[in-house]
Parts: structure tokens; C-alpha cells; sequence
């Protein structure tokens, strides 16, 4: 499992769907990737669309996670009520909104989260014990990607609950005006700030805006500490593509 192997320090790497697709999630899940997280933020997929794909998830063995639109409760719990494993809470920028992502998240004690039977149905177990294991391991990924959550990183580390910090390479460079350049040094500070602090504190740190064609980036991320690494479904169908063309024409 995902959370299982970020606890244990090891890295993992997935795929972001923005668009919905049961069977490409579970073709390219048989390939051996951790996770995959379903873009809710950005392009035209419904819960009922994300229902169908968690499915495909749990048939392969990868974890299924959500980037809500908002970090809105009633938002969050709709997604979590679908299945998902995990909620991706974008633009996170201070303490009170990563620690209302983790309200939204856990049930109580820890949390405000509200319960349904229908949850209950499917886990088969006692109600006290289903709370329990949510909470142990329902992921809570928040993303921060404006320069005000990297300015408040340090506040925002001291919330409890938190599993991981996607760092929103893009998104970053547009807010400080330097669009697409996510390997500009004012990108790279902000991502060794973030890694560096996190680590300190025992806490996971994720990479976004990743270019598959570059493996090397990736390796130097680990080296540094990070241990999540999402691809873009349509970068990756759309690079082997071209692979499979080029072998082809210079056969």
C-alpha cells in the first residue's frame, strides 16, 4: 500500500487522471505503480465517474486518490464517501486550511468527518473499528503551490494528521511569474525549503510537474528526500507513443 511504503521511507509513484477512464486505470495499474490520483481541480469528471475508477483502483491493487476542487468539507466528504483512499486538498497556503483539510478528512476524535452506512456495509466491520482504521489510513495530501503556503510552510507543518506535502511546481511558477519555468532557482529554493523542513519534521514530501522524459530530475528529487511522484496519464500514453514510432521507423 502507498501509505504503508511512505511510513516505511520508501518512495512511490503513480499516475493523475483528468479525465475519467476505468480501463486505463486498470491497464496502466497492472504496471507496477503505487498509486493514481483522479484531478477533480481541473477537467470534467463527476463522483459518479470517480466511483467507476476507484473500482479499477481496488481491482489492481493501487491506491486511489482524489484532488478535490476545494478543501470545502462537504466537498472532501462526498469524495471520501466514494472509496477513495485519499484526498489531494489543492492551494493550501495556511495553518487553518491544512487543518481543516484534516477535519474534513478524519472522523472523530481526530477529526469532524461525518459517517454513512454505506461505508459501514462495505468494510464489514464494527463501527468503532472502521473509525479507527479511516483514520489510521486515510491519506490527507495537501498541496502547496501559491507563495503564501510556502511563506507559511513552517505553521502549516506544526498541524497533526498531515501525510504529505505535494509541492504544485506549476502552479508555483505562475503565481510568482515565471510560468512553466519549474526548474527556475527561485522554484528549486522554494523545493528544497519544503523538503528540508518536512524531513526535519518526519513528514513526506511530493514533487508535481513532472517530465517523464527526464529520469534524472526525478532521482536527484529522491536523493533529496522526496517520496511521491505523480505522472501525467496523457505525458506518459503520449511519450510511448512516439517511442514506439521512432523504433519503428528506424527499424
Amino acid at each position: 500500500m502507498t501509505l504503508e511504503k511512505i511510513r516505511a521511507g520508501q518512495a512511490v509513484f503513480g499516475f493523475r487522471m483528468d479525465f475519467a477512464s476505468p480501463f486505463n486505470v486498470e491497464n496502466l495499474g497492472t504496471t507496477g505503480f503505487d498509486f493514481v490520483y483522479f484531478d477533480c481541480e481541473h477537467g470534467p469528471m463527476s463522483e459518479e465517474a470517480c466511483e467507476g475508477m476507484i473500482r479499477a483502483a481496488e481491482l489492481v491493487g493501487i491506491t486511489p486518490l482524489i484532488r478535490t476542487p476545494s478543501g470545502q468539507p462537504d466537498v472532501i466528504l462526498r469524495f471520501l464517501d466514494l472509496g477513495a483512499m485519499g484526498i489531494i486538498v489543492p492551494h493550501c497556503d495556511s495553518q487553518e486550511s491544512a487543518l481543516a483539510a484534516v477535519k474534513a478528512v478524519k472522523y472523530p476524535p481526530e477529526g469532524e468527518r461525518g459517517i454513512g452506512g454505506r461505508l459501514l456495509s462495505l468494510s464489514g466491520m464494527p463501527t468503532a473499528q472502521y473509525i479507527k482504521e479511516a483514520n489510521i489510513e486515510t491519506m490527507v495530501i495537501v498541496m502547496i503551490e501559491d507563495p503564501k503556503g510556502v511563506d507559511n510552510f513552517s505553521d502549516i507543518l506544526k498541524v497533526n494528521g498531515i501525510d504529505l506535502f505535494l509541492i504544485g511546481r506549476l502552479d508555483l511558477s505562475i503565481s510568482l511569474g515565471i510560468p512553466g519555468q519549474v526548474d527556475h532557482p527561485r522554484i528549486k529554493e522554494a523545493v528544497n525549503k519544503i523538503i528540508t523542513q518536512a524531513r526535519a519534521a518526519g513528514k513526506a514530501v511530493g514533487i508535481g510537474a513532472l517530465d517523464v522524459g527526464k529520469p534524472e530530475n526525478i532521482k536527484q528529487f529522491m536523493n533529496q528526500g522526496a517520496q511521491f511522484f505523480p505522472f501525467n496519464f496523457t505525458t506518459i500514453f503520449n511519450r510511448a507513443a512516439k517511442d514506439l514510432l521512432k523504433q519503428i521507423m528506424s527499424a
